[in-house]
């Protein structure tokens, strides 16, 4: 569990599956997941998840990047899908968040 905490320091803003870090670790998805269901309130796609998603507010903030360079930057296909993956865990869009915290 601590090898996947720190696999995911490194690659989440390339690696947002599960099974790409099951993979890394040699072992299956569902065994991954398995795991940390034992030993764990959050599943490996929530602490994927939070990591982006703080990366994304830090970048938002603390950046004047654009929202579409953002994206890129945390390996989004296009701005839709990250807006949408915000919106989804902030109940707002990353403009809207953006110009709520400045």
């Amino acid at each position: 569990i601590q090898n996947f905490s720190f696999l995911v320091e490194q690659h989440f803003k390339e690696k947002h599956l599960v099974a790409d870090y099951a993979t890394m670790m040699h072992k299956s998805a569902k065994t991954l997941s398995n795991s940390f269901a034992e030993h764990f309130q959050k599943s490996p796609l929530q602490i994927i998840q939070n990591r982006i998603l703080l990366e994304s507010k830090r970048l938002l903030l603390f950046s004047d990047n654009s929202i579409q360079s953002i994206a890129q930057e945390l390996g989004f296909v296009d701005v839709a899908t990250f807006s949408r993956f915000f919106r989804n865990k902030m109940q707002m869009t990353p403009s809207e968040f953006r110009k709520k915290e400045i």
